[in-house]
């Protein structure tokens, strides 16, 4: 190969690795942006029902209709299938979420509860603990996303309550031995049966998502600019 197929072979490298991480930059820039504008609505969606609660007797047709509302729900909770939501810190303090599977009074669904944060030493008490009544409750529901799974969604097989990563709907069920609503309800912090409340409908808001996109994009900008630089003077050098 001689010294101008290297130097077209070299430009070609070149020319295709720079365009691909602009491109890059800018799905980055572009997603983040459109996260910003689904928190933004999700905002305003939690903001028109903030002050109304849902009385949720009997499965709903569209579970997705209640995403981020507020319920209130009559039924018995299967303490018997209390599960450990793993490497949840509070307080400098690395603990659970305790989850646990909850019968609708008319038996049409079971919903996951989740009754808060506990330490890793308070999780001991929750071994004996049997509750049969019927109660009523209330909380915030929210449709959970299992997202990429890097290790198993059960960490404890062995005993119970079990320990798991994440909250895979489909995988639980298998486990639980019934067909879980694609749901969790977090419990209002004054209820007798609820721990201590740490879950948040989303960590990031929508203005840090819109700064994250302008950083992407500001980047995606840079190297458009460093191109036409490097461009430029290539053409004054052939030229010269």
């Amino acid at each position: 190969m001689n010294i101008k197929c290297r130097k077209r072979s070299l430009q070609l490298w070149v020319i295709s690795t720079y365009i691909i991480a602009v491109l890059i930059l800018v799905s980055l820039g572009t997603w983040q942006f459109t996260r910003g504008i689904h928190k933004a609505e999700l905002e305003k969606e939690m903001e028109m029902f903030a002050d109304s609660t849902m009385d949720l007797q009997t499965a709903p047709e569209d579970w997705n209709a209640l995403n981020y509302r507020e319920v209130r729900l009559t039924g018995k909770p299967q303490t018997a299938g209390t599960m450990l939501l793993d490497s949840r810190i509070y307080q400098g303090q690395v603990g659970y979420e305790v989850i646990v599977p909850f019968v609708l009074q008319d038996q049409s669904a079971t919903v996951l509860l989740n009754r808060g944060w506990v330490s890793r030493e308070q999780a001991g008490m929750l071994e004996n603990e049997e509750i049969n009544e019927e109660m009523e409750i209330a909380g915030q529901l929210y449709l959970p996303k299992t997202g990429m799974k890097l290790v198993d969604t059960i960490l404890e097989k062995d005993q119970w309550p079990r320990v798991i990563a994440y909250f895979d709907i489909q995988g639980l069920s298998g486990e639980l031995g019934v067909s879980l609503a694609p749901a969790v309800v977090v419990l209002d912090s004054d209820l007798d049966y609820a721990f201590e409340r740490i879950w948040q409908p989303y960590v990031m808001s929508p203005i840090r998502h819109y700064g994250y996109a302008a950083q992407w994009w500001g980047l995606a900008l840079v190297l458009l600019v460093f191109g036409w630089v490097w461009k430029f003077r290539s053409q004054g050098q052939g030229h010269g």
